[in-house]
């Protein structure tokens, strides 16, 4: 079996494209941005901390 330059260059694609997927769904880059634990007394994904809008 002789491949020739235009599939090795498609496998090669297809390979990479393939790697790339597996590092982005198995990367835990987006673990801190969904866990609020770490905020502390934050209300907003930003940090901004919680304001109480009631009158004393």
């Amino acid at each position: 079996m002789i491949l020739s330059p235009k599939k090795i260059y498609l496998m090669l694609i297809v390979l990479g494209a393939i790697l790339m997927t597996f590092d982005h769904l198995t990367s835990n880059a987006l673990t801190d941005v969904v866990s609020p634990s770490g905020l502390g007394n934050a209300c907003a994904p930003c940090g901004a901390p919680c304001v109480d809008n009631q009158s004393k």
